[in-house]
């Protein structure tokens, strides 16, 4: 079957990202850029070599060779603007957050499916190699349950004026909707979906805007999760670190788009094959042209298994072994790589090879009903 045909709305930053990622595609094709700034439509042009380039969604959608529109402008517009691609019969690929309401997502997801249109969202970590490997590991239980995860994110706001559209709520969502969903989503597939949360929000004090969030999740098992979002940093001394906290082993990811991971556990012989034979393969191959390196580190040697008890459970092992598993190209390469994955699982969902791309708005939906726990708004 032919390439599928995409086209982006929003020309800005991210569609400079997405257009850079779909170049490298061999499964979808850009062919037309919109954006009602006729500089961007011209540095558009320069940038990609396509000459199809419209000034209003309406000319976009009537083209009948575009059969994916990817929508990557300001989150205020997503749900207008997804709501029109569909109605126009495209198929839709939707930056996140993809509506700045529960309520609206729920309206896509019931127009895309009365349409028989496919549509995914831009949740790039589920297509990162390691939240891959945490995935697998939470769900063969090696490691026993989760007890706690806390993600410390420091980020960058060096290129965030005062008047940038990020710190204007009624264009961004806030905070917790427009850059928070990105978590939210991870650990509802890691861990399922919150039972409760609650959030608190801190003003920049000379300023009055949002800069600051922290919160708290509580899920099934008795599993507590923390959050911290900070938009304080130069760009050069961002941090982010997530950990998740299992019975027998203790996970740190580094990078708000991971490039390495830390698992230090306690393990059995057979554990450890399987996090340095069948785990690693299945992580390399995971994300096409991200490659996944291993090294290890003997902490403990118990030779034969011994008997700890912990959480009033009994459990054995032999070792405690660090495994540090590392991404082999930079992030931004990593980041264009899982962009460009989703793109191509939706446009697989597209052209009937799949019954569903791997991320849906319903997983988009839940995420943002997470954020409006934290928000203390009525989710509908």
């Amino acid at each position: 079957m032919k390439n599928c045909n995409a086209a982006i709305i929003g020309l800005g930053g991210f569609g400079k990202i997405i257009s850079a990622a779909v170049k490298e595609s061999k499964k979808v094709r850009l062919i037309a850029g919109c954006d009602i700034n006729p500089d961007k439509l011209e540095k558009f042009k320069e940038e990609t070599g396509i000459e199809k380039v419209y000034d209003s969604i309406e000319k976009l959608l009537s083209d009948p060779a575009i059969d994916l529109v990817i929508i990557a402008t300001l989150p205020s517009n997503h749900y207008d603007l997804g709501k029109l691609a569909l109605k126009s019969g495209k198929h839709a690929f939707f930056e996140k957050p993809g509506a700045l309401t529960p309520q609206h997502m729920a309206e896509l997801i019931e127009l895309s499916e009365s349409k028989n249109l496919k549509t995914s969202i831009d949740f790039v970590m589920r297509r990162n190699p390691l939240y891959f490997i945490l995935k697998e590991i939470s769900e063969l239980n090696f490691f026993g349950l989760p007890e706690r995860a806390a993600l410390e994110n420091y980020a960058h706001d060096d290129s965030l004026p005062p008047e940038h559209w990020f710190w204007d709520y009624e264009k961004s969502g806030g905070i917790w909707i427009e850059h928070g969903v990105h978590f939210f989503d991870i650990v509802n597939w890691l861990m399922g979906k919150p039972k409760k949360a609650w959030g608190e929000k801190i003003p920049r004090e000379t300023l009055g805007f949002v800069d600051r969030v922290l919160g708290t999740a509580y899920h099934e098992n008795g599993a507590v999760i923390s959050y911290y979002h900070g938009f304080t940093k130069p760009e050069a001394f961002e941090n982010t670190r997530f950990f998740l906290i299992f019975e027998k082993a203790y996970t740190e990811l580094e990078g708000w788009i991971p490039v390495k991971l830390t698992i230090d556990a306690m393990v059995t012989p057979e554990i450890e094959k399987f996090l340095m034979g069948d785990l690693l393969l299945k992580a390399r191959s995971f994300l096409p042209g991200v490659d996944v390196a291993l090294e290890t580190k003997l902490l403990n040697n118990w030779n034969d298994e011994k008997t700890f008890i912990g959480r009033g459970k009994e459990y054995r092992a032999t070792a405690r072994i660090k495994f540090t598993y590392q991404l082999t190209v930079d992030r931004w390469e990593v980041y264009r790589a899982c962009v460009r994955q989703g793109i191509e699982d939706l446009a697989a969902a597209i052209k009937n090879e799949k019954y569903l791309p791997d991320v849906t708005l319903y997983d988009a939906k839940n995420a943002l009903e997470v954020a409006f726990m934290m928000e203390g708004r009525e989710i509908g």
